[in-house]
């Protein structure tokens, strides 16, 4: 399910990564604090982006329904009966989930533009909707599909029943996480990424948790530093600072657990401004360098075939970018390149692993 595009509209121009305290702040203090099981960490604009995206508030169909306890559940035999039955449950708000999924904004196409505002709110629709069974999810997700429009419902209702499933989920693997031995909090991290992509799909996840697994591995890796009793205080500065270039490049927004890989993007930035590119050169192969890397894992790639293949790749885009070719061309010949070495799904899930306002807009 594709739920944004990389040329969607809602593309917000001129900025990089800035850490933003909660959800709570983004959300102008409506929402409640976040659960224990998600990062706080959210990533905002410095600027009103233009061609605001609509809100899901305008597409519902009215009237919706809320159910009050003692009514009788609505079978589940369509949509549309779902839309206009009401749901007996005495720990289920309707209006509650209605009002938290409301703040999702969607793309002129229609699809939901899936970003932290979108991850704060099926948070709070976690919260209306964490008690239900199974089975009342999937009337949940009728009721949500039948008061929405074509395509914004079908998604809405997929996302919200994959992100209920997974943090049902993440709460059991927890306790079991506990029970059974000491995980470093990185393992911990890593665990829950790939408990997570097996019930929501894995550029979904990343398009909602990108932000807040990078700000995780940022506070781990500077924690890591912090009580190392190896360093030398000069050394640790200059740790400090490499990890906060680190976050500010987005080289933590993908898998931080190879220090090659964080190692090599470091290199790859030097060698291209040593090579005098324009800094559109240098975003456009630091964005291609980043989306690649995450397609690694999302389009399940094996990693040392992946990895023979990124190695051949990026030798022949150094030959291109020493070539004496204007900047348009390179950019032309090096997208060939990655068609030649990178399988479709692995080029889909480069080009939208991130959502549009996390792309990388400028070099520092």
């Amino acid at each position: 399910m594709e739920h944004t595009k990389g040329n969607s509209p809602v593309n917000r121009d001129g900025w990089w990564l800035i850490a933003a305290i909660s959800p709570l702040l983004l959300l102008g203090g409506w929402m409640l604090w976040p659960d224990r099981h998600e990062p706080t960490l959210t990533w905002s604009s410095a600027e009103t982006p233009p061609g605001k995206p609509r809100e899901i508030p305008s597409q519902w169909h009215p009237p919706v329904p809320v159910s009050r306890p003692g009514e009788a559940r609505f079978p589940a035999e369509n949509a549309v009966e779902a839309a206009q039955a009401p749901v007996e449950s005495a720990d289920i708000r309707l209006d509650r989930l209605q009002h938290a999924l409301a703040n999702i904004a969607v793309d002129q196409d229609g699809n939901l533009v899936l970003d932290e505002v979108a991850l704060a709110s099926l948070q709070q629709a976690f919260r209306a909707v964490e008690n239900v069974d199974m089975a009342m999810l999937e009337e949940l997700q009728l009721y949500v599909q039948a008061g929405l429009a074509g395509e914004t419902g079908a998604q809405a209702a997929e996302i919200l029943g994959d992100y209920v499933r997974y943090r049902s989920h993440l709460a059991k693997a927890e306790a079991e996480w506990s029970s059974q031995q000491e995980l470093s909090p990185n393992q911990r991290l890593e665990r829950t990424i790939a408990l997570r992509r097996q019930y929501i799909d894995p550029v979904a996840a990343s398009q909602l948790f990108a932000g807040e697994d990078a700000h995780q591995r940022y506070l781990i890796a500077m924690e890591d530093i912090r009580s190392d009793p190896s360093l030398t205080e000069q050394a640790r500065r200059h740790s400090f600072a490499r990890v906060r270039e680190d976050l500010r490049r987005g080289t933590l927004l993908v898998d931080s657990s190879d220090g090659a890989i964080a190692s090599q993007l470091r290199t790859d930035r030097e060698r291209w401004q040593q090579l005098g590119l324009t800094n559109e050169t240098r975003r456009h192969l630091e964005q291609q360098s980043l989306g690649l890397v995450a397609a690694r894992d999302l389009a399940g790639s094996d990693p040392q075939d992946w990895q023979r293949r990124y190695r051949q790749f990026d030798q022949e885009r150094e030959v291109v970018l020493r070539a004496g070719l204007a900047e348009d061309e390179k950019q032309r010949q090096i997208e060939g390149l990655v068609d030649t070495y990178f399988t479709k799904s692995e080029r889909d899930a480069a080009e939208a692993w991130l959502p549009p306002h996390l792309r990388l807009e400028a070099v520092r």
